[in-house]
């Protein structure tokens, strides 16, 4: 999934250069390194990118590999369970039993091996069960408001198929919103909660039959949209249908509703679905804002994470700095813990009490017409 704007990390993320195609970390972007961390599990061809039409040709730029075909562009946003659910009708066709593992391009993600060894676990789990929906959950280091968290129930049996050393993978017993402070200390002291990362392995027909159960109308949108592939029809059937769908995303439309399920289903919406989530044996961070360079990089000895090519600082602490202008010097005297981004059209100075005040930013300029700067 790389259609997402990343408007947190404004002003270098923008609408025509997003999150997923900006370096964080690494010398590779952040797409880049999501297909970087499917090698030895996925061939070129079977990779599929699902973004929109406008962001399609520079991510084909980073991934020159891909062929042109893995490019399921949506006409317009709609949350994430219709992107899927479009991603999964072309998986069918391919492969009537076709098993997908969901990825949003925009996370960091470490080390690359325990991530492949997890998603060979999730898909082993998917071949014992086929309605199985399989999910990744991150342990909690701190008592997060930012992220949903999942609840896990029981244990499951390690199977013949599973691999060596894998992971341990649990039933779910409920996903629970993003908490208040105090409920996220109470989840992190169980021991019982995950972070929920967003990642996910099923097979694209169970995910269409979950969607069928759980958002007929949804899914009766999808089906006209199947229906019209291989005819002239398809674009204008696309945009139509697409458009009328209502946004949701996956975990509201598919992942609560089943873990919610405890029928055994009936005749016509087929069987129930097992939800499970594999804890994730590796680092993970959603880079969600610019605070994530505190997590990614190491800070000095006052505090401050400095990821700039010129930068001088005197009694600064706690701060982080963003600038890759070799013909610009930031500058910092007597500060304290503020996030300063310098591009060559604006700059950002904000506390980082107030990072999730970026948004507002973007309304902002959006109020005053500055489109040039989104």
């Amino acid at each position: 999934m790389a259609g997402g704007a990343g408007t947190r990390l404004w002003p270098e993320s923008r609408r025509q250069r997003p999150k997923q195609l900006l370096k964080i970390q690494a010398d590779r972007t952040m797409i880049q390194g999501t297909i970087d961390r499917l090698a030895d599990l996925v061939e070129p061809p079977r990779v599929l990118i699902a973004t929109t039409e406008q962001l399609a040709g520079k991510i084909h730029e980073q991934l020159p590999q891909l062929p042109r075909e893995s490019f399921v562009c949506e006409p317009c946003p709609r949350n994430t369970a219709p992107c899927i659910a479009l991603a999964a009708l072309h998986v069918l066709r391919r492969d009537p039993e076709g098993t997908m593992v969901v990825l949003p391009a925009d996370h960091v993600i470490s080390p690359d091996e325990a991530f492949r060894s997890t998603i060979r676990l999730g898909v082993a789990l998917v071949e014992e069960d086929p309605r199985r929906l399989v999910t990744l959950g991150v342990r909690p280091t701190y008592a997060s408001e930012s992220f949903g968290y999942i609840e896990r129930d029981q244990a499951l049996r390690p199977s013949a198929a599973s691999p060596d050393d894998s992971p341990p993978a649990y039933r779910v017993k409920q996903f629970h919103e993003k908490p208040r402070a105090e409920v996220a200390r109470q989840y992190l002291e169980t021991g019982r909660f995950y972070w929920n990362a967003g990642i996910f392995l099923w097979r694209a027909k169970t995910v269409l039959d979950a969607l069928r159960r759980f958002e007929p109308e949804m899914s009766s949108h999808l089906e006209r949209i199947a229906d019209a592939f291989e005819t002239d029809r398809f674009p204008e059937v696309l945009d139509r249908e697409f458009a009328a769908i209502r946004g949701k995303s996956i975990d509201y439309a598919v992942m609560e509703p089943a873990a919610a399920d405890r029928s055994t289903g009936d005749s016509a919406a087929g069987p129930g679905f097992g939800v499970v989530v594999i804890e994730a044996p590796f680092g993970w961070d959603d880079v969600g804002g610019w605070r994530s360079l505190e997590r990614l990089r190491p800070p000095d000895e006052h505090g401050n994470v400095i990821d700039a090519v010129r930068c001088v600082h005197q009694a600064a602490t706690g701060t982080i700095v963003r600038s890759h202008d070799p013909n610009h010097v930031v500058a910092l005297i007597g500060v304290q813990d503020l996030i300063v981004v310098v591009t060559p059209d604006a700059t950002l100075i904000a506390n980082k009490e107030n990072e999730e005040s970026v948004r507002e930013v973007i309304a902002e300029l959006k109020k005053r017409g500055w489109e040039e700067h989104l």
